[in-house]
């Protein structure tokens, strides 16, 4: 890349360069760093974006006057569809295979543009799939029960990796690097690609991408993290209590919360502005994890994510101790929130905002030592959260302090109709694919109502004045690109000091991956190394 000047141009087109996962920081002048040898960069009320991600950085600075009404105008919207739709023909869709499986089995295909031998094997094909989905409707409690409930967590992760340790190397010699988007990504993320891609192919409910999510601890065993994590003094001979975190999965011990608040301090919500809720409203529940044998001084806030739609504590809890141990033996909190359709997107922020407050006035802890960090629809949350903090102080309405910061992984922060990224990346995005998003976006749409509101809720389209640094870890190949990379550039033009490390094409929170992928390891190190120094 050409450094010299003061605008990123592609110097080749070669596979290593394009690669390159890295943040340009870009205040005057752009800087290229390499993520693989420096894993955060330091900044001083500037984005910074990768090389690519300079062109979305751009668009967005268009806006210079910062009008929310830009964003829908026609025009733009036609360009970001364009430029999604254009990197869509540059990647190595559908596993590489020459037939769209999908538009045999998805409803909203025009059938008048298929061959007539897609259209004979398509009848037999949807048949085939509503039969599996009706048997698995009968069977999948009672399967799930006895796997989340009988077979111990320590075999259920030993039995994970066992079949990963047996599929990489079959995968390797069999298919190697033909199924990834692109043939520069590592051999695992290809084995991942084609091991995830089919999940499209099937429908997905809410009850199945609360199973899914519920087991993602399954994934995150201490042992898988041997080779890249040195813990701080974390000699769980020396707790205060009996570790009980083997039975969970992690080495730390966890304290189950279950705590009755009196007041709520920060006026929230979007349907009015709520201060203090119903007694059973006002309890705040979760896991917190301690590290060593005393608590930390620092503590991660940890919101987990699920289209708003799943997700739970107890999930998290592996990939959270992590990064707590990866930032420095940080303990970590992770609330339960309320879900929709069961509740409204402002309880889910009522809750969140709770489990804020409990940490600084039940448990003690400075604001300055607290982190936020939110996945995906988590991500939005931590950033309302901010945001309501800030509009509070400014309205004298309460006076709770500012976070240390935010981290935001694949932040969902645009709950208005997709476009650009959001709605061209589930051809191929391995998280949010073709049948969750037929599942969760009609949601948004139900419990927020008309487009004025879906505006109001969205915290990319609200102000960030005021707020705490940001750091954002995305992919160039992500559903939620577009939005993340428009919520760094508002924030940016406000005065917020804002890092954003991009890789190319992963998938919607790759990071996640850490255990078998190396660019979800690098994921993890990039935020980790951005909490060490905020």
């Amino acid at each position: 890349y050409n450094l010299s000047s003061n605008k990123m141009e592609a110097a080749n087109d070669n596979a290593t360069a394009e690669t390159q996962p890295g943040v340009v920081v870009i205040p005057r002048s752009v800087e290229f760093v390499d993520a693989r040898k420096v894993s955060y960069a330091r900044t001083e009320s500037t984005v910074s974006c990768s090389s690519s991600a300079s062109s979305s950085c751009s668009d967005g600075a268009e806006s210079s006057t910062d009008s929310i009404d830009a964003y829908f105008e026609e025009a733009y919207i036609q360009k970001v569809n364009e430029r999604a739709k254009k990197e869509n023909e540059k990647l190595n869709l559908n596993l590489g295979l020459p037939v769209d499986l999908t538009e045999l089995t998805r409803r909203d295909v025009n059938t008048a543009e298929l061959s007539v031998v897609k259209r004979a094997i398509r009848v037999p094909v949807r048949i085939m799939l509503h039969i599996l989905h009706r048997f698995l409707s009968l069977v999948e409690n009672p399967l799930f029960k006895f796997w989340s409930r009988r077979v111990p967590l320590k075999f259920r992760q030993q039995l994970t990796f066992v079949a990963w340790t047996i599929y990489l190397p079959i995968h390797k010699a069999l298919i190697g690097r033909r199924s990834g988007l692109h043939p520069s990504v590592s051999l695992e993320y290809h084995a991942l690609t084609s091991m995830m891609w089919w999940g499209r192919l099937f429908p997905i409910t809410i009850k199945r991408i609360r199973m899914a999510l519920s087991q993602l601890h399954v994934c995150h065993p201490c042992w898988a993290y041997k080779d890249f994590i040195k813990p701080a003094s974390t000699d769980n001979k020396h707790l205060t209590k009996r570790s009980n975190g083997e039975k969970h999965g992690i080495s730390g011990h966890v304290i189950e919360v279950y705590h009755q608040m009196q007041t709520k301090l920060t006026p929230t919500g979007f349907r009015e502005s709520v201060r203090n809720g119903k007694h059973d409203e006002m309890i705040v529940t979760g896991h917190y994890i301690q590290q060593s044998s005393h608590p930390s001084e620092k503590v991660i806030l940890w919101i987990y994510g699920g289209a708003f739609l799943a997700g739970d504590s107890t999930g998290n809890l592996g990939i959270a101790e992590k990064v707590g141990l990866m930032s420095g033996g940080r303990d970590c909190f992770i609330p339960n929130y309320r879900l929709i359709p069961e509740a409204h997107l402002d309880d889910a922020l009522f809750d969140v905002t709770l489990a804020y407050e409990y940490l600084l006035y039940e448990r003690g802890i400075r604001p300055e030592n607290v982190t936020l960090l939110g996945v995906s629809s988590g991500g939005g949350l931590v950033t309302l959260l901010m945001q309501a903090l800030v509009e509070a102080r400014l309205k004298n309405e309460s006076y709770v302090e500012l976070p240390a910061g935010g981290v935001l992984i694949g932040p969902f922060v645009d709950y208005c109709t997709p476009k650009g990224s959001m709605d061209a990346y589930i051809k191929h995005d391995l998280i949010v694919n073709q049948s969750v998003f037929d599942e969760g976006i009609p949601y948004l749409e139900v419990v927020l109502g008309c487009h004025k509101n879906r505006v109001e809720a969205s915290p990319i389209y609200r102000s960030f004045i005021g707020l705490p640094p940001l750091c954002i870890c995305v992919s160039e190949h992500e559903v939620v690109y577009d939005q993340a990379m428009i919520l760094a550039q508002r924030a940016k033009n406000q005065g917020v000091d804002v890092t954003v490390g991009t890789w190319k094409y992963m998938c919607h929170i790759f990071p996640f991956f850490a255990p078998f992928v190396p660019e979800g390891r690098e994921g993890l190190e990039f935020i980790c190394g951005w909490l060490k120094e905020h």
